[in-house]
């Protein structure tokens, strides 16, 4: 693997001999270390998803500790498996789904000085603020929507940003190079040939000392306890591309 400062995804079609040049964003893009965060969120950014739409409605931020639960030591690490990238320019299906298998093979992001941060007792967090709220007179039944998705079968889910990997730099990187561009054939669809180039994605939201490069997410569903008041319960299995998608249009 080698530090490219230009790369470029030669995309080689079946017919005709048109060219065209590809930027790609990787705007949340999602990563084997979290979804990049390119929007700087903060950890305990709240978020209500509508299961139904697909789409994310961002809410307040909960108040949590200065001091993450856990830090590791800084080190350098490897986002890869990139995908859920977007492009600048509308594209065959067949050219997004070779470009995207590229860059998601041969690209990869490596963030220096980086540590993983993560809170506990996140649950808790919430409830407390929603305490916190209640007591203010807001009407956080209506302002989080938490009637309405503490009912049966709502469709209605909250995502937490509950960790971040924080890092001082990022560089992208890319493997299997010649000549700074990676060949690949593209079966079928108009013909032609594209460029994708990644000379001018800086990654901008991942420079400066403990910048937050990469979120982690919390899922929960909302009830009422035996007591009447609000709580929540953790959702397993979710794949962070699909929050990665929803971010995107948010």
């Amino acid at each position: 693997m080698r530090k490219l400062n230009a790369v470029i995804v030669c995309l080689s079609l079946m017919y005709g001999c048109q060219n065209s040049t590809i930027t790609p964003s990787f705007d949340y893009a999602s990563t084997n270390l979290g979804v990049y965060n390119s929007g700087l969120l903060n950890v305990g950014q709240l978020f209500v998803w509508d299961t139904k739409s697909n789409t994310l409605t961002r809410l307040d931020e909960v108040p949590f500790p200065a001091q993450p639960s856990s830090r590791t030591s800084p080190t350098t690490l490897v986002a890869s498996n990139i995908s859920s990238v977007s492009f600048t320019a509308a594209l065959d299906a067949a050219v997004k789904a070779s470009a995207a298998a590229a860059i998601r093979n041969n690209v990869s992001i490596t963030v220096l000085n980086a540590s993983r941060e993560e809170y506990r007792s996140t649950i808790s967090l919430v409830s407390n603020e929603i305490n916190r709220k209640k007591s203010a007179n807001e009407d956080i039944d209506n302002s989080w929507l938490l009637k309405r998705a503490s009912a049966q079968n709502s469709g209605l889910l909250y995502v937490l940003v509950r960790g971040l990997v924080t890092s001082d730099k990022a560089e992208l990187n890319a493997k299997n190079s010649k000549g700074g561009k990676l060949s690949i054939t593209v079966p079928g669809g108009k013909g032609g040939s594209a460029e994708i180039d990644l000379s001018k994605e800086t990654l901008a939201s991942c420079t400066g000392t403990r910048s937050p490069c990469f979120l982690s997410f919390q899922v929960l569903r909302a009830f009422l306890n035996d007591k009447g008041n609000y709580d929540f319960e953790p959702v397993s299995g979710v794949n962070g591309k699909v929050i990665s998608e929803m971010l995107k249009v948010m």
